[in-house]
C-alpha cells in the first residue's frame, strides 16, 4: 500500500485523572506523619536525592522539601543520584539537573556532586556495597524518587526508593556492580544492597512519588527507612493501576515522534513497546509490533540514545544527535548492549515510514495497522490508521477528536501530521 493512500484518525484515550492539587500541603502533612521534626536537629546537613528521570513537578517537590528542612533548622543540599548517567561525571550530572530546572540558583542550596564512593560492606556473595561519599558524610539523607515500572524486569519492586539507594547513590561504581547481575539477578540484589545501605548510611526517610497516566503527580508518600521495601511494593501496584498503554497489542508500525532518557531509562518505555527482558508468565504480556520507527531524540537526553536498539528504523536527524561516548558509557554500565545497536538509518521521516511499510509482512491489499505517538509517556492522544480504528472504536475509553487525515510531509521530508 502506498503511503499517500493511508489515512489516519486522531483519537483520545481517557485514563484515570486523579492528581494532587496542593503538593506543598501534602508533603508537609506527610512529614508530620513520620515525625520528621524529631529526626532533624538544628544545623544538621541534610542531602536530598535527585535522579536523572523526568519527573513532573520535580523542582516544586524539591523546593518544598528544602523548605521543610529549613523550617526545622536543618541545612539542606542536593545530591545527584543517577548512577552512571550524565556521562558518569560531575559536569554531566549537573547538566542533567539543570535541564530539569534544578540549579543552585533555582533551589537556593548547594549541589554536592561527586563520583567518589565509600564501601559500606560486602554482601554474602562477596559483592561490595558502594555509596556516594558526600551522602555518607551527611547527617541525614531524604531519598526522593518516582515509583514506576522497570523497563528490563518484572518483580515485586522495580524502580523506586530501594533502587535509588543501590543504583542512584552507588554512582558509577555501584551502578556497574548492580547491573553486572543481569535482569534476573538485579531484583533480589537491589533489595539486599538497599538493606545494607539502610543500616549503614544516615537515611532519614524517603519520599515516594506516583504519577498518573498524564504524568501528573497522583500521590506523594513519606516513608521511614524500615518501610522502604513495603512502600515500594505498595506504590508499584498503584503505579500499575495508573499506567497508560497502547489501545491494541497487535500493531504493524508504531511511529514515535521522539525518544529519550527523560522519557524512559530505555529511551522508550518497554512496558509499552516491548523489550522487557526478565518476567514470569502472566506478569507481563508484551505487545506484538512488527516495526518501530523513531523520528527524533529529545534535547533533554544530551545525546544519550540508549534504547535506540529497540527501534527498527531511525532518521538521520536523530542519528546526528547521538553522543556515542555518553550512550556507550551508560550501556556498558547497565550491560544491555543490544539496546544501542544502531537501527537502519533513513534520510528523512518520509523515508523511514516508507521503509517500514515496505518491510511489514502484510499481504497485498491488507491495510496496515499504524499508530503515531509523540513518545511513550504521552499515550492519551495519538493517530491511528483505519485498520487500528476498526479494532478499537468500540472501546469505552476511546473517542475520536478529529476527522480522517492523510500522512503528509514537508519539502524536507519531515512528518507534518503530528501529535
Amino acid at each position: 500500500m502506498m503511503i499517500e493512500e493511508i489515512k489516519m484518525y486522531r483519537i483520545l484515550q481517557t485514563f484515570n485523572k486523579n492528581k494532587i492539587n496542593n503538593i506543598p500541603e501534602i508533603i508537609s502533612k506527610e512529614f508530620k506523619k513520620i515525625n520528621l521534626s524529631q529526626k532533624i536537629k538544628p544545623g544538621m546537613k541534610i542531602g536530598i536525592t535527585v535522579g536523572s528521570r523526568g519527573i513532573n513537578n520535580l523542582l516544586l517537590i524539591i523546593k518544598v522539601i528544602i523548605h521543610e528542612i529549613q523550617k526545622r533548622k536543618g541545612v539542606p543540599f542536593i545530591l545527584p543520584a543517577m548512577g552512571s548517567h550524565g556521562d558518569a561525571n560531575i559536569e554531566g550530572q549537573r547538566k542533567i539537573l539543570a535541564s530539569y530546572g534544578i540549579t543552585e540558583e533555582s533551589t537556593g542550596v548547594p549541589i554536592k556532586a561527586t563520583m567518589e564512593v565509600v564501601e559500606l560492606a560486602k554482601l554474602e556473595n562477596g559483592l561490595p556495597v558502594y555509596f556516594d561519599k558526600y551522602a555518607f558524610q551527611a547527617d541525614g539523607i531524604i531519598v526522593v524518587n518516582r515509583i514506576k515500572l522497570h523497563t528490563v524486569y518484572k518483580a515485586e519492586i522495580e524502580s523506586g526508593l530501594c533502587k535509588m539507594l543501590s543504583v542512584g547513590l552507588g554512582n558509577h561504581k555501584g551502578a556497574t556492580i548492580v547491573h553486572s547481575l543481569g535482569p534476573k539477578g538485579i531484583p533480589d540484589n537491589v533489595i539486599k544492597f538497599a538493606q545494607v545501605i539502610l543500616k549503614k548510611a544516615p537515611i532519614l526517610c524517603g519520599v515516594g512519588i506516583v504519577e498518573n497516566a498524564y504524568d501528573d503527580t497522583a500521590k506523594i508518600k513519606a516513608v521511614l527507612p524500615e518501610n522502604f521495601y513495603k512502600v515500594d511494593k505498595e506504590l508499584l501496584e498503584e503505579c500499575k493501576a495508573n499506567s497508560p498503554s497502547l489501545p491494541i497489542s497487535n500493531i504493524d508500525i508504531l511511529i514515535l515522534e521522539e525518544m529519550g532518557k527523560n522519557i524512559s531509562g530505555a529511551g522508550m518505555d518497554t512496558n509499552i513497546t516491548g523489550g522487557v527482558k526478565a518476567y514470569k508468565e502472566g506478569e507481563y504480556n508484551p505487545p506484538k509490533i512488527n516495526k518501530i520507527v523513531v523520528l527524533d531524540l529529545t534535547s533533554e537526553s544530551h545525546g544519550n540514545a540508549l534504547g535506540m536498539g529497540i527501534a527498527d528504523i531511525i532518521t538521520k536527524q536523530m542519528y546526528n544527535k547521538i553522543d556515542f561516548k555518553t550512550t556507550y558509557e551508560n550501556v556498558i554500565t547497565c550491560r544491555y548492549l543490544d539496546r544501542v545497536k544502531v537501527p537502519l538509518i533513513a534520510d528523512t521521516d518520509e523515508g523511514a515510514i516508507k521503509i517500514a511499510l515496505k518491510t511489514t509482512y502484510n499481504l497485498p491489499g491488507i491495510k496496515p495497522g499504524i499508530i503515531i505517538i509523540r513518545n511513550t509517556l504521552k499515550l492519551d492522544e495519538m493517530l491511528v490508521s483505519e485498520a487500528i480504528w476498526e479494532e478499537i472504536k468500540n472501546q469505552k475509553n476511546i473517542s475520536a477528536i478529529g476527522s480522517w487525515e492523510k500522512i503528509t510531509f514537508n519539502r524536507r521530508g519531515n512528518l507534518t501530521l503530528r501529535i
